[in-house]
């Protein structure tokens, strides 16, 4: 796992889709800018749900820009997991999350996972090679008529 990015909590407040300032996580992952909205990032831990993972955009003040991926906490419970819509996938401690939200810390360190390995899907097979050799007494039309 390297370093990709970081989490703050500062108290800034983006507008939402209705116009309410919420209060959210940034998260700054190689350069890029998005947020978790701390009311749905504590209602997940809480409940195991997944929380959005929302870009930020900035007009005259700044607004939510659209779904960027989801975190959900681990089936172990240590580390909330991120994974964006890319395929992309992070992580960080759920200790120094807690950290953050509670403002004793400033920042939490964003690790990047490796890829999943992509399962091979089926192979374009010929009939042949699942059939076995034909016997020499077979004719060519038989032989023709088989594989058809």
């Amino acid at each position: 796992m390297q370093r990709a990015g970081y989490l703050s909590r500062d108290g800034k407040k983006v507008l939402d889709a209705d116009g309410i300032p919420r209060e959210i996580l940034d998260l700054h992952i190689y350069g890029a800018r998005l947020c978790i909205l701390i009311d749905d990032l504590i209602h997940s831990i809480q409940k195991g749900t997944s929380a959005s993972v929302e870009r930020v955009k900035q007009n005259w003040m700044e607004y939510l820009g659209g779904q960027a991926g989801k975190a959900r906490v681990s089936r172990s419970g240590k580390a909330l997991n991120i994974e964006l819509v890319n395929g992309d996938r992070y992580t960080l401690s759920l200790d120094s999350l807690r950290e953050v939200l509670g403002y004793r810390e400033r920042v939490a360190r964003i690790m990047e996972l490796p890829p999943t390995l992509q399962q091979e899907g089926a192979r374009d097979r010929l009939i042949t090679d699942y059939c076995l050799p034909l016997p020499p007494f077979c004719s060519s039309e038989t032989a023709d008529r088989m594989a058809a």
